[in-house]
This record gives structure tokens, C-alpha cells and sequence, in this order.
């Protein structure tokens, strides 16, 4: 099991988990962003992690995305875990770093 992590502003989300989506050939839909937007609405990073909303994506290889808004507002804290390799590691920090 792998593991990256970082942050994102909270206007990028949708542009974010279409992006990861599209890595693991998995189709993002409209349905998908309801959720996310019903489950992070609560969270708080500074709480445990397993208090954060978590998010499957079944894909090639299946990912767990863990989100929660950070305290000072208009940021999320990111987790994506899951059985990828060191390129799509690469990937999805890069992605984080960029948003």
C-alpha cells in the first residue's frame, strides 16, 4: 500500500479528482462530485484521519481518497492511498503540488 499526500485550494477539487480519476481510467461523473461535495462539507483536517471523508475510485489500480477541509478555510488536505506504482506516485504528487 502506497501513500501520497498534500493540499489543494478548494476551488480546484473538481479539476483535481477528474485529473486522479483519469489516471486509473476510472469515469468521473457528476454523481461523484455530489458526493464529494455532500461528504467534505463537515470535516476538519486537524481531527483524526479517520475522521475524514473517504472516497473510493475504482479503477486500474482502485484508490481511497481521504479529504478534509484544513482550518483556516479554502484549502483541503488530501490523501490518496492504494497499490500503484512509483510513476503514478509521481504523478498524483505532482498533481498536489500543482493545485
Amino acid at each position: 500500500m502506497r501513500e501520497v499526500s498534500g493540499w489543494i485550494f478548494e476551488d480546484h477539487l473538481a479539476r483535481v479528482v477528474e485529473y486522479i480519476a483519469m489516471l486509473v481510467r476510472y469515469e468521473w461523473s457528476d454523481l461523484d462530485d455530489g458526493a464529494l461535495e455532500a461528504g467534505i462539507a463537515s470535516t476538519n483536517a486537524d481531527l483524526p484521519r479517520g475522521t475524514w471523508f473517504e472516497y473510493p475510485v475504482v479503477g486500474t489500480p482502485d484508490l481511497d481518497l481521504r479529504i478534509a477541509r484544513d482550518h483556516d478555510g479554502g484549502t483541503l488536505s488530501m490523501i490518496i492511498s492504494g497499490e500503484f506504482d512509483t510513476v503514478l506516485a509521481a504523478r498524483f504528487e505532482t498533481l498536489l503540488d500543482l493545485h
